[in-house]
């Protein structure tokens, strides 16, 4: 009987033991291919905005862009708008997509920014599309800084003029932009955030709860922290059956915001019922539409207060 036990006692060690390294060299594996599990783009020799002719519906006037982000790459866009001659009196949006596909893949947001009277910057990140460069935190907000600075320096926009938008993790290169130029001084119009969360890590946590996530994790987006700084009008937008990024992380992150803008302008939560991460656009389609136009409408109503 204890020649059995000990026999028993040495298999159930042994198995502890190769089910330990096992999990070793899956957080290894993690650890070493983290950015391919979170970011997908899709890459393209060419986005030129002459092959997307439906743009043109909405923005009669558009145009291709290309600047370079502070480590040097050049990140390519298109800036959309109404007129050559607009003088600007038109908001512009500063769009920052999701972690999957490329600036083309939007189109449909471009369409309810330009019904609701904005025209649209619209980037991709490093690595994404026609850009120059490989994704990663550092890359996006780099990005997003370099996306305000042409904006501001060679479209000439003023920031009172200048919305920032982000969807899942656009969100957090906009929450990240808005908090910088907030800090600056020079606090953006608005700021839209679209399927977004507190954290990347608390996201990765979630779908990983058997990894070590928040020890390994390299670019863990802490929206939270950096959204209490924003000081520009806020609205929010977050599907209740979203199953990537789980609503009560948006609200972790609505909760982190001020109350009211500087201009005194409550913060606004939207439910999107029955919307999961990626559908919103094709089940809420008219509330999302309406809730951007008034919320455009009251920035213009606070200019011309102002």
């Amino acid at each position: 009987m204890r020649v059995l036990r000990s026999q028993a006692g040495k298999r159930l060690l042994s198995v502890t033991w190769a089910l330990l390294i096992a999990w070793i060299l899956v957080v290894l594996l993690f650890t070493f291919v983290q950015r391919k599990m979170m970011y997908f783009p899709a890459t393209a020799r060419s986005l030129s905005v002459e092959l997307f002719g439906e743009l043109r519906e909405t923005y009669p006037s558009t145009e291709d862009v290309a600047f370079a982000s502070s480590d040097g790459n050049t990140i390519h866009g298109w800036w959309l708008h109404h007129s050559a001659d607009s003088g600007h009196n038109r908001p512009l949006v500063l769009m920052f997509h999701g972690n999957a596909g490329n600036r083309a893949g939007r189109i449909s947001w471009y369409s309810i920014l330009g019904q609701a009277g904005c025209e649209v910057l619209a980037i991709d990140y490093q690595g994404y599309g026609d850009s120059e460069g490989k994704p990663s935190q550092a890359a996006i907000e780099a990005d997003a800084e370099a996306t305000w600075q042409y904006a501001v320096n060679h479209l000439e926009y003023s920031p009172s003029r200048i919305i920032v938008m982000g969807v899942s993790l656009g969100g957090a290169a906009a929450v990240h932009l808005s908090a910088t130029q907030s800090e600056l001084g020079h606090a953006p119009a608005g700021l839209i955030a679209v399927s977004t969360f507190s954290a990347m890590v608390d996201v990765a946590a979630s779908h990983y709860p058997w990894l070590p996530v928040r020890a390994v994790l390299v670019d863990c987006y802490q929206s939270d922290e950096k959204i209490p700084k924003v000081t520009s009008p806020y609205l929010q937008f977050h599907g209740d059956c979203d199953t990537v990024v789980e609503a009560r992380f948006g609200r972790l992150l609505f909760e982190c915001a001020p109350q009211l803008s500087a201009c005194g302008t409550a913060k606004r939560w939207v439910d999107l019922p029955e919307c999961g991460h990626s559908d919103m656009l094709y089940r809420c389609r008219p509330l999302i539409h309406q809730e951007i136009t008034q919320f455009v409408a009251s920035i213009a109503a606070n200019l011309s207060r102002g």
